[in-house]
This record gives structure tokens, C-alpha cells and sequence, in this order.
């Protein structure tokens, strides 16, 4: 059984993940294990968004062992490592709430619960975590299964990939779905 952890966002980083671009989330620190992560973006939005499902972490410093010097991917990597970054841990999947939870709700059902840099283990806080598995949502949006290093996008940052032609076409498209218009994240280049 997966562990299940409230996972901190900037808002500005969420549109890869939502147009399933970004296939890894990079850290400083995380879980040694596959996650569930209730997905909370940060001011100004300040909403529980929805679940990922995450796979088994990967060490960057293992990982960059793999590349020549010379390729991009070993470029990239050292990058993630010269800003701290441990971890590249897979997204498999992203189911969105239908209608986003505030955070002032979540604080109403356990007035301790303090929103957490990073992450923390949400099944500590019961009332919090029964209530988010019992809002109703969407299908899945996408499903990454991992059996290989998708190598094109291992390392590369959400400023870079906003810069894809695939991000572009799809940014469009998903601002056109009345579906999406409960998001509220932003863009890191505009």
C-alpha cells in the first residue's frame, strides 16, 4: 500500500504536470517509497487540487551515472543536483477534484493542520484525510507507467518545458475546456 502524503505546489509549476508533460517531480527531500499525493497549491491559490500517484523515487546522483558527460539529459541532471535537488520521483497519474478544496475548509475540519513546505503524511490528520477521499472527481487525465527512463524530459524544468511546442498546443486547448477553468496556476515565462 502506497503512503499517503499532503504534497506542497507552487501554482506556477502545475501546468506541466496537468498537460502531462512533466513526468518527474524533482526534490530535496522526500518519501524513500511510492506515494499517493494530495496535490495542494501553494498562495495564491491555496487549494487541494487533486491526487498523483507517484512511483519509486530515483537518486539523481545514481541516475546521472547512466549519461555521458556530453548528453543532455546528464546536463540537465547535474543541473537538479547544483540546485539541490535529490530526487526524481516518477508521476504516474492525476485525478483533479471537481471542485477544489480551500484551504480554510481544511483547517475548519482540524484547526492544527499546518500546510507543509514540502510534504507531510496525511493520514495523521483523519478527519482531513477522510473528507478529501470523499469528494468526487474527475477520471484520471493521464497515465505514465514507467517501465523505462522517458529520457526526453528526465532533468528538464517546468521554465524549459513551458517552451515545447507541446506545451503550446496544449495550453490551448486546455484553456478552452470549461473543465479546466477551476485552475488556478499560472505560467513561469508570461
Amino acid at each position: 500500500m502506497k503512503r499517503k502524503i499532503f504534497l506542497s505546489f507552487r501554482p506556477e509549476f502545475f501546468r506541466p504536470i496537468l498537460y502531462d508533460i512533466k513526468k518527474y517531480e524533482y526534490r530535496k527531500r522526500f518519501c524513500k517509497e511510492p506515494t499517493t499525493a494530495y496535490l495542494y497549491l501553494s498562495a495564491p491559490v491555496q487549494e487541494v487540487i487533486g491526487i498523483m500517484e507517484l512511483g519509486q523515487p530515483l537518486y539523481i546522483n545514481e541516475e546521472i551515472l547512466k549519461y555521458n558527460e556530453s548528453t543532455d539529459v546528464y546536463k540537465r541532471l547535474k543541473q537538479n543536483l547544483k540546485n539541490g535537488e535529490l530526487f526524481a520521483i516518477p508521476i504516474e497519474s492525476l485525478k483533479l477534484y471537481k471542485k477544489p478544496i480551500p484551504i480554510s475548509k481544511i483547517k475548519e475540519l482540524e484547526p492544527s493542520f499546518s500546510v507543509p513546505q514540502c510534504y507531510l503524511n496525511i493520514e495523521n490528520y483523519p478527519k482531513v484525510f477522510n473528507y478529501l477521499n470523499s469528494r468526487e472527481m474527475y477520471d484520471r487525465e493521464f497515465y505514465n507507467d514507467h517501465k523505462k527512463v522517458y529520457e526526453n524530459n528526465l532533468g528538464m524544468s517546468c521554465k524549459e518545458m513551458e517552451t515545447t511546442l507541446e506545451f503550446i498546443k496544449k495550453d490551448k486547448e486546455y484553456l478552452t475546456d470549461k473543465k479546466y477553468d477551476i485552475i488556478k496556476s499560472g505560467y513561469l515565462n508570461k
